[in-house]
């Protein structure tokens, strides 16, 4: 719940962060690239809080007595901080490197690239793997409130510079890089500041990096990047359809990525570390319980914000977004995305919790493999929406990666050792039936009612919401509701 709170806190603040750039660069190339200097870090502190630092951190931190885990922390933060400053010199030095690869179709401004200023976007790479070292070591001591707050806190540093930047798009950009900089900087303080004394205290020299350790992070880091690198692919791909097209795909994910942060994602950050207990007391009925426990619940959610999203999802925009520099033709547009990405949530609840069960069986390698053949498809079904310059045909290849790595994970777990233990329980299916009702009970009362307002289109959506996944978790939860509860 606590982490819940969190996460829910600084995806608010990460939404707000979107409505002001949004309202003040709108659907433009100075937007594309506004994007693009916060995709940095949000892509580093991503990468190492859900990918190889969590995976390979928190069950050797958790096995390791005090003195062994404080060496490992401090050898972990010099290793990752080193290598992230050579990255940051390469952002701040070179940028048509980076540029090249995740957005071809967009240009740095020469005033900011004469300012100097992608250094500070360059020093906040290493700030951020630092940050991604101490969440992981805060999880593995079951503190998951304060490395909730770092996304919280890097957005209110963010939307406080883009709100204090005098006018016109250079100038936002370049107190952005300003802004990025300082937000990194106290997400990393913050988790220093409740970080175990020990860690800081302990000159061990026993324990410390392994090679069976460094071997477990390479693994996991690779699969975790690939993954997370598969929507700045897409991305990527969207900033050759034109001007202001990345922006466009950019805030349609930014409204997927928030409820899924806040009450899907978040059931898998808190089941990995109870897998991995449970593995490693060898009790795998335990671990098919917390995984079948969390996947009903990530369903559910999952499906209510599909149902309520596809009826009210346009309204939602135009409350949200259309302002500023976006017109009513960008929200369409922005709502034509938006209602095709809705149909990756339930996919991505199966396949987040999919990846912790399978990474808590020490099985990295293969969620390596089945992430390869997944970006292989990425690559194949969004070829005819370049080819034909179509955004919507782009956005449906990102769903069709998104529902072939969910296929992928949920088969090797159920032919996994445990032989088809990890299945869907009985009521999860009526649980899912009760909440899609109720979702069309919403979009009934919208059609019925025929509310122009988007203020009271997007107030009947929060009902039809909280209603669909009261519904469903009820259901879900009631124990006479399990044929195996009536045996």
């Amino acid at each position: 719940m606590l982490l819940s709170l969190a996460l829910m806190a600084g995806r608010l603040a990460g939404f707000g962060r979107e409505l002001v750039l949004a309202s003040s660069l709108g659907l433009s190339a100075e937007a594309d690239m506004a994007v693009l200097l916060l995709t940095l870090p949000d892509l580093l502190v991503n990468l190492l809080l859900s990918g190889g630092l969590a995976i390979a951190l928190v069950p050797a931190l958790q096995q390791a007595g005090p003195s062994q885990a404080a060496r490992l922390f401090q050898q972990s933060s010099l290793w990752v901080a080193g290598l992230f400053s050579v990255l940051g010199v390469i952002v701040a030095f070179a940028p048509e490197i980076w540029l090249s690869a995740l957005a071809p179709g967009v240009r740095v401004p020469s005033e900011l690239a004469a300012s100097g200023l992608l250094i500070a976007l360059g020093a906040s790479l290493p700030l951020s793997a630092l940050a991604g070292i101490s969440s992981a070591a805060l999880q593995s001591h079951q503190r998951f409130f304060v490395a909730g707050c770092g996304t919280l806190i890097f957005n209110l540093s963010v939307i406080s510079g883009l709100l204090l930047s005098p006018p016109g798009a250079n100038q936002t950009l370049m107190v952005l890089c300003w802004a990025i900089l300082l937000g990194t900087g106290l997400r990393w303080f913050s988790q220093l500041v409740v970080m175990p004394r020990s860690y800081f205290r302990s000159h061990d020299q026993e324990g410390g990096l392994s090679l069976s350790l460094l071997k477990t992070f390479g693994v996991g880091l690779m699969s975790a990047s690939l993954l997370i690198l598969a929507p700045v692919m897409v991305r990527s791909l969207a900033s050759l359809l034109g001007p202001g097209q990345l922006a466009g795909f950019n805030f349609a994910n930014k409204l997927i990525e928030l409820p899924l942060g806040i009450l899907i994602t978040t059931l898998a950050t808190i089941a990995y570390p109870r897998l991995c207990e449970m593995h490693s007391q060898g009790d795998p009925s335990g671990a098919k319980q917390v995984f079948s426990n969390a996947l009903g619940r990530g369903l559910v959610l999952a499906v209510a914000v599909l149902g309520t999203g596809l009826c009210f999802g346009d309204a939602v925009v135009a409350l949200l977004l259309q302002r500023g520099k976006i017109d009513a033709n960008g929200a369409a547009t922005i709502a034509q995305l938006l209602s095709i990405a809705l149909f990756s949530v339930p996919l991505v609840s199966i396949s987040s919790l999919a990846t912790a069960a399978l990474n808590a069986r020490q099985q990295a390698a293969l969620v390596l493999k089945l992430t390869l053949v997944a970006l292989l498809a990425l690559l194949a079904l969004s070829a005819p929406g370049i080819y034909l310059g179509s955004g919507p045909m782009l956005m449906g290849g990102f769903v069709g990666f998104h529902a072939v790595y969910a296929g992928l994970t949920l088969w090797q777990l159920r032919a996994g050792p445990a032989g088809g233990a990890f299945g869907l329980e009985p009521k999860i299916p009526s649980a899912l039936v009760f909440t899609a009702l109720v979702c069309a009970a919403g979009a009934l009362a919208d059609h019925y009612l025929a509310a122009t307002s988007p203020w009271e289109r997007s107030a009947l959506a929060v009902l039809t919401f909280g209603l669909s996944a009261a519904a469903g978790l009820r259901t879900f939860s009631n124990p006479n509701s399990s044929p195996r509860a009536a045996e």
